[in-house]
């Protein structure tokens, strides 16, 4: 079963947290603990985490956008509600809800000085959650059971008091003026609208909300905000604060964008280096391709009436056989041709062939007197030369010569 972690950070200005692991049904596994975001992120280690903030620092409202897409509406809803806000809108964050039938969208509001420096607090820590959102909108979401009503959910935290209101609403406010907020949220609902609220306390000693009178309320005791957090952010829908430049990809771009020059630079070097690579390739390639053509070449001078299956082989069996079954006479006349052509420096010989015990050669030399000296030397190993044809080229006297 999928887990994460659970991070509430009840003061933004304290580094003090509290986390829990949570499966996908809301409920708590482990311990709860409290200590430092450092400390938390620690406990992650990979998991999905969402990061719970105080709701008196998220202004939630809504905003009537026709038609257009989210992306579009992220810049209409800043001046849809630019009245409504203190603020600047140009210093203010904006994350948007899911919309609706009717072309509204919900609206989270934050200071971008607080986004920016909570995101810098949570890089520090080593933490990366994958949402950010406001305790309003981690309570529990509840329909009201009469028809055309709305429900709320309000928790009680000693002096502080936590309402989540119908929709993506809600407020966070002192306890003892908890009240009169409610009753404000009650006259903006249209007339005749019942409304019902579910109200958690976390200790008997937490103080009691004045909702009007004709609010029904239901009162439950809770164990733990982070309990009820769970719960509520694994059934109710939600609004996610990384958006927009504070999302995951826009924050690997951010990371990225100071380094992409050297990983341009880079990439054109290895495509260099492979480049060179592949280059060389294809020379030993072409050389390894004339070397198997020379070979082809040599073995069917050698052998033109053989297929070549494993020539070095096949070459080896043959001279073989030209000794009559036994290698030594062969051995011994190619040594005397050889000591007989060392005689005589300026004589190359191009090629050689082997037939019926007779060595046919092609030499280039320098004159014709080379050759007759060759003649003799071989004598002297009862070999005798015979010139079948000679001719002068560039490269001096190319020679056919037969040896037996």
């Amino acid at each position: 079963m999928a887990r994460q972690v659970i991070i509430h950070m009840p003061d933004l200005h304290v580094d003090a947290v509290r986390w829990a692991q949570a499966d996908e049904n809301g409920q708590l596994s482990g311990d709860i603990n409290s200590g430092t975001l450092a400390e938390a992120a620690a406990e992650v280690e990979g998991k999905r985490s969402i990061l719970v903030l105080p709701g008196n620092e998220i202004i939630l409202s809504e905003a009537h956008v026709p038609g257009g897409s989210a992306r579009a509406a992220g810049m209409a809803v800043r001046y849809e509600l630019e009245e409504q806000l203190a603020d600047d809108v140009d210093s203010l964050h904006f994350a948007l809800g899911p919309k609706s039938k009717d072309d509204v969208f919900p609206v989270a509001v934050v200071d971008s000085d607080t986004m920016d420096d909570l995101s810098e607090r949570c890089a520090e820590a080593g933490l990366r959650p994958t949402q950010i959102v406001p305790e309003t909108l981690a309570l529990p979401k509840f329909d009201s059971h009469e028809p055309g009503g709305v429900g709320w959910t309000a928790l009680v935290d000693g002096a502080r008091t936590v309402v989540r209101l119908n929709g993506h609403k809600g407020f966070s406010i002192d306890t003892d003026m908890a009240g009169m907020a409610l009753t404000g949220a009650k006259n903006d609902l249209p007339e005749n609208s019942a409304a019902s609220m579910r109200v958690y306390r976390t200790s008997a000693k937490a103080g009691d909300v004045q909702a009007p009178s004709d609010i029904e309320v239901e009162t439950r005791p809770c164990s733990d905000v982070l309990s009820l957090y769970a719960s509520g952010l694994a059934h109710s829908p939600t609004i996610n604060l990384l958006q927009g430049q504070y999302s995951p990809k826009s924050q690997m771009d951010k990371a990225w964008k100071p380094w992409r020059w050297t990983g341009v630079l880079a990439a054109a070097l290895a495509v260099i280096l492979i480049s060179g690579k592949w280059v060389d390739y294809r020379a030993l390639k072409n050389q390894e391709q004339a070397l198997d053509g020379q070979i082809v070449e040599a073995f069917k001078q050698a052998l033109p009436n053989s297929r070549m299956v494993r020539p070095m082989a096949q070459v080896r069996a043959a001279l073989n056989a030209q000794g009559g079954g036994n290698s030594s006479g062969f051995t011994n006349n190619l040594h005397a041709i050889a000591e007989a052509f060392a005689t005589e420096p300026d004589t190359v010989i191009r090629s050689l062939a082997v037939r019926d015990g007779r060595f046919d050669l092609d030499v280039t030399t320098d004159a014709l007197p080379t050759l007759d000296a060759l003649k003799a030397e071989l004598q002297k190993y009862d070999l005798e030369l015979t010139v079948q044809s000679a001719n002068r080229d560039q490269e001096g006297l190319r020679s056919r010569l037969r040896i037996e």
